[in-house]
């Protein structure tokens, strides 16, 4: 699995994923290019088998991240792609000397609660009615070890 930043001809493969999940928020590629012109963003890539697996975007906001957005397409699931961009995101934080990381998820998307506690986020806030004034958001937060 190559993780690496992505470029403007991965943006309709990106679309093309969050498709995949109907119902969830979706950028399109006019959001992702709207994030090239934002100093704090970084969107990278998960890249398989030759084609673009998934995505996440972030912003650095020192002291902490924001994951704004992740998906990995069907195709591609729970081969690593997901944890693997969200190490990278781990990566860039670290070297950036963020201590947080955030997040917002839909309280439905139990795959994605599953993954993000197994990378050691825990819930630290509810947003009701936060998606389509239906669905709550949970706030999760990761935090990372002070450097020496």
């Amino acid at each position: 699995m190559l993780i690496r930043r992505a470029r403007k001809e991965d943006y309709a493969a990106f679309a093309a994923i969050e498709a995949q999940y109907p119902g969830f928020p979706a950028w399109g590629p006019g959001g992702f290019e709207t994030e090239e012109g934002n100093r704090n963003s970084v969107t990278l890539a998960a890249e398989a088998e030759g084609e673009v697996a998934g995505f996440i975007n972030f912003w650095i906001l020192r002291p902490q991240v924001q994951l704004n957005t992740l998906a990995v397409a069907r195709a591609h699931a729970r081969r690593g792609a997901a944890r693997a961009l969200v190490g990278k995101l781990c990566e860039y934080a670290a070297k950036n000397l963020c201590r947080e990381i955030d997040l917002e998820v839909n309280e439905r998307n139990s795959g994605a609660i599953a993954l993000y506690a197994a990378l050691g986020f825990e819930v630290v806030g509810r947003r009701p009615k936060f998606y389509n004034n239906t669905d709550a958001a949970l706030l999760m937060r990761r935090t990372l070890p002070a450097k020496d």
